[in-house]
């Protein structure tokens, strides 16, 4: 009884500690949005649907977080909140790659 106990709490802590894969959509609505609209086909930023969400992951982190585009070139205006790295909700904290790349598969579902 008493191993039980300990492999099912063992089991329920590390269940617990894993965290949850991003939520693009959230990401998105709260950090691109604004400029990019609501259905990624752009406003007062470039439209992402069709052309930047069907980037190579590498290539779309690139200029989500470097401002280089897939051509190799500076984006024509940067993104304002990106300027230092950081989502608008996390204080200054650099995105990680899973955040982008969950914006960025949260884009390839409006195709």
């Amino acid at each position: 009884m008493k191993r039980t106990l300990i492999a099912v709490s063992t089991l329920w802590l590390w269940a617990s500690a894993v965290a949850a894969p991003p939520n693009g959509k959230a990401l998105y609505q709260e950090n691109c949005a604004s400029c990019h609209g609501q259905n990624g086909k752009g406003d007062t930023g470039p439209k992402l649907v069709g052309d930047a969400s069907e980037w190579k992951a590498k290539l779309f982190e690139r200029a989500v977080l470097n401002g280089i585009d897939d051509q190799g070139k500076a984006l024509k205006s940067p993104m304002p909140h990106w300027a230092g790295a950081s989502f608008k909700t996390d204080h200054g904290t650099a995105p990680s790659k899973a955040e982008v790349d969950a914006i960025q598969h949260y884009l390839r579902t409006l195709n």
